[in-house]
């Protein structure tokens, strides 16, 4: 019970706890963006002909392949925890540019966007974490002392 309660009262969470909610954010973030990924991929005939009036003035075609390289390949980077701030930083970016598109929607539609952004500055601030590609591959030589 005295656990319980310290950890509901503001105990400060161990190094390891905050890296494993993290490890879990990190693949909740990415696993919740591919199936719009994998939706543009199915349906990519379809959004080649209007791919939300060119959001960012760069052609539909480029900006379809590069929403669809961000939904797919850098959440299946986040998820691995494999350069997780880039990654984060391209999906939040793509948050920004679907939030803009549906600025003048219903709040229901535009929450969506607005959720996924909030989810990726918090990774692109914080990193991927201790359980992570980038931890492994990065690892200063104070970290591995």
């Amino acid at each position: 019970m005295t656990k319980l309660r310290d950890f509901l009262c503001n105990k400060p969470v161990s190094e390891t706890g905050l890296s494993i909610a993290l490890l879990l954010f990190r693949i909740f973030g990415g696993a919740m963006m591919i199936p719009y990924g994998i939706g543009k991929i199915e349906n990519f005939d379809k959004y080649a002909v209007n791919f939300f009036d060119d959001p960012i003035g760069i052609g539909m075609m480029p900006s379809l392949i590069l929403t669809i390289f961000a939904q797919v390949f850098c959440s299946i980077a986040l998820i691995g925890g494999f350069f997780s701030r880039p990654a984060a930083a391209i999906l939040a970016f793509n948050m920004l540019v679907a939030s803009k598109y549906h600025w003048h929607d219903a709040f229901a539609t535009l929450s969506l966007p607005l959720l996924f952004l909030g989810i990726y500055c918090f990774l692109v601030i914080v990193g991927g974490g201790k359980y992570s590609i980038d931890s492994l591959l990065f690892k200063t030589k104070k970290e591995m002392k």
